[in-house]
């Protein structure tokens, strides 16, 4: 197990070795900096379900939310991979718990209709199985 780490934490440091070589010519990439994130990344698209999952859980509204769109997203490898995300999400017409959001239109009706612009921080360790919710706030 202890094996396993270490070659784990070996394989992260040779990640962000890459990327820093990679990076822009014109201004170079710091090790461990925040960078962009495309919205279709994997990791992203995982942590942005969670972090709705969260949201969702918590809200007192009756019916669930989803992301209507990514505003910015940006990834950090530190201990593990830290996204932070603005999203601007929608109230939509499924009522919790809503197994499928995916599916679920969105409010028309202006007196139903809510959005809202949210801001997560979501830690990840990915090769642990762990994920958290570091920061949640929308207005």
């Amino acid at each position: 197990m202890a094996g396993l780490r270490a070659l784990l934490v070996l394989l992260a440091a040779a990640l962000m070795l890459a990327g820093a070589v990679q990076g822009d010519e014109d201004r170079p990439r710091l090790l461990g900096a925040p960078v962009p994130v495309s919205e279709n990344d994997e990791g992203l698209q995982q942590a942005l379900h969670f972090a709705m999952a969260e949201y969702n859980r918590a809200s007192n509204d009756m019916y669930s939310s989803r992301v209507v769109r990514v505003i910015s997203a940006r990834r950090q490898i530190v201990a593990g991979i830290k996204y932070t995300m603005e999203v601007e999400i929608g109230r939509t017409t499924c009522t919790k718990p809503a197994t499928d959001l995916k599916s679920c239109a969105f409010h028309d009706a202006p007196q139903l209709a809510k959005y809202t612009t949210c801001e997560f921080t979501v830690y990840s360790i990915p090769w642990l199985n762990e994920i958290k919710l570091l920061k949640s706030s929308c207005q």
